[in-house]
């Protein structure tokens, strides 16, 4: 009976870990065209995501997120992030309360938390630190009213200056 319990805690564990891998976005900047992530109203989305650049894309629910960073690819030191979120109908999400939850992947700093102001249009802005170059990444928490929270996981490089 015991085997069989570790079998399948064993088993749990590696397709947690497949999950985790598979969701993983790219560690680099890249432009995301909104019209391939979104099924509705393609056209409002193509109009309103993010110009250039972006730190990557994920979809919670009816939710879409890009996080965007100036500088374009973040240096060790200060950087402002960019959270865009459109919702369900393709349409800028104004009422969330957005946190930044910054981290290295490969050793923890602590618990690191920024609030992101709302920057109009489904913007949300945050100041945050770097404190070395290497991989790191933000958890961007989206709480709206009447919703699950979402946690919203991006990855990326952090470079020297």
């Amino acid at each position: 009976m015991r085997h069989y319990l570790i079998l399948g805690l064993w088993l749990m564990a590696v397709l947690a870990l497949m999950t985790a891998c598979a969701a993983t976005p790219s560690r680099q900047p890249s432009t995301v065209p909104a019209a391939t992530l979104a099924p509705a109203s393609a056209s409002t989305q193509s109009a309103l995501a993010p110009a250039g650049p972006t730190l990557g894309s994920q979809r919670s629910g009816d939710l879409q997120a890009w996080l965007s960073s100036d500088p374009v690819q973040p240096k060790r030191g200060e950087a402002e992030m960019d959270a865009y979120l459109l919702g369900a109908e393709g349409q800028p999400v104004t009422d969330a309360k957005v946190t930044f939850d910054i981290d290295m992947t490969n050793m923890s700093h602590g618990l690191n938390q920024v609030v992101a102001e709302p920057a109009g249009d489904g913007h949300y802005r945050g100041q945050v630190h770097f404190a070395m170059p290497g991989p790191w990444r933000v958890i961007a928490i989206v709480e709206r009213p009447g919703q699950e929270t979402a946690k919203m996981r991006f990855e990326f490089t952090v470079n020297r200056q």
